[in-house]
């Protein structure tokens, strides 16, 4: 968020602007990062209940399949303490899988579509790889534009190989993004509200 109000604040010409500039830019972000955050874990994730693949590799490896019902009917915390059990009583199933990932998953106890950190990694590439591209004060930068979503890329990438997510979440937070960017970045107002250009 401060290297994509940098980049915005470039553009203007006096100190005060680009502290103006920086400032809308944050905040602008903070509230819409928290906003859709929140939206997302409290109403779209629970309507489409969509489990994780680590909730069912883990009752898979433990015979316990049967229950997943029953435990998406528990709170996420309740999950939690759940699935940090299962593991401490089943340690020898679950050897090939690195401490911090069995970690991960206990922690990443909800449902699972669609992928918010990929959701909020295409909004973020959407949003800096604007400010890149259309930053006069750096016009040679203006070819760099592609690499934030080379790293959006990589964050839903990671989402699966740590069996967080399936292919299909990360797909549907990558659409999100870059539609909802998309919007964001193409109203007039927007735009001239963030940068202070007419």
């Amino acid at each position: 968020m401060i290297l994509t109000g940098i980049f915005y604040a470039m553009s203007a010409e006096s100190i005060k602007q680009k502290l103006l500039i920086f400032s809308k830019t944050l905040v602008s972000l903070l509230i819409i990062f928290g906003a859709l955050a929140w939206v997302n874990e409290n109403y779209t994730k629970p309507i489409l209940k969509l489990q994780r693949p680590s909730h069912v590799y883990m009752l898979e490896k433990t015979n316990s399949l049967n229950k997943i019902d029953a435990l998406y009917n528990l709170s996420k915390k309740d999950r939690g303490v759940y699935f940090s059990e299962l593991i401490k009583e089943n340690q020898q199933q679950f050897t090939a899988i690195d401490h911090k990932i069995q970690q991960h998953w206990i922690e990443e106890a909800g449902f699972s579509f669609p992928s918010g950190h990929t959701f909020n990694a295409f909004l973020f590439a959407m949003i800096i790889s604007y400010a890149i591209y259309f930053n006069r004060s750096k016009p040679k930068w203006r070819k760099l534009f592609f690499l934030p979503f080379l790293w959006a890329l990589g964050v839903g990438v990671s989402r699966v190989a740590m069996g967080a997510h399936t292919a299909l979440d990360v797909s549907a937070g990558a659409t999100l993004g870059i539609l909802i960017g998309s919007v964001f970045l193409y109203f007039d107002y927007t735009r001239h509200w963030l940068t202070g250009k007419k």
